[in-house]
């Protein structure tokens, strides 16, 4: 009986340690996240990641954002001529686009986070030799901030910053192309098809951080 007494004694301790540090983790992850808002605020990185030099100890802190649809009807009628080629419906009559590249314009055209340029715009501003722009025209995607920022600075010889820039530059750039097609398409003036979009979507935030 004695044994079974000390056992209990020591998962009582246990789960009393385990809500301690499940505290103590929410105050951590609390505080990293605040920290991580400010690293990436007005940048493209989704995510930063903080490390000890003196051990394998890191933290990733990840940022993502999901798209929804909402006044579904709404949408279908704003965007009647191109509706079938632009999102796709699943059984639960769920609305979501039908490529990344068509979320991608969805949220930055909700968030205002786009440049009425083209991509090839900003090819010829870039600082550096026209062989380097045709370089870049083929590596540049607008898709993955950090991967464009990486090519800038390899093939294009750029700083750091340059670099940020011009690839937030191409990002936004290729929010407004995809726009300009799904405009073209669809017959709808500018203005009303941006005010249409805007009224039926929803973003939404989600974050994660991985220890290890």
């Amino acid at each position: 009986m004695s044994d079974i007494v000390e056992k209990v004694r020591e998962l009582s301790e246990i789960k009393a340690e385990i809500d301690r540090l499940g505290i103590r983790k929410a105050e951590l992850e609390k505080y990293i996240s605040e920290q991580a808002c400010v690293d990436i605020e007005d940048t493209k990185y989704k995510s930063v990641t903080y490390s000890d030099p003196n051990s394998q100890a890191r933290v990733t802190y990840t940022a993502s954002k999901t798209l929804s649809i909402e006044m579904e009807n709404s949408l279908k009628a704003a965007l009647a001529a191109v509706y079938n080629d632009v999102f796709t419906e699943e059984t639960k009559t769920v609305v979501k686009p039908k490529t990344k590249s068509m979320e991608r314009m969805l949220i930055g055209i909700y968030r205002d986070d786009f440049l009425r340029i083209k991509p090839d715009d900003v090819i010829k501003q870039l600082p550096c030799d026209e062989k380097t722009k045709r370089v870049l025209s083929k590596k540049l995607k607008g898709a993955n901030f950090e991967t464009d920022c990486e090519s800038l600075i390899k093939f294009g010889g750029m700083t750091e910053k340059d670099a940020k820039d011009y690839a937030y530059m191409y990002a936004e750039a290729t929010v407004w192309e995809t726009f300009c097609r799904v405009r073209d398409l669809s017959g709808i003036p500018e203005d009303k098809l941006l005010i249409n979009m805007r009224n039926c979507l929803k973003i939404g935030d989600s974050t994660k951080i991985a220890v290890t």
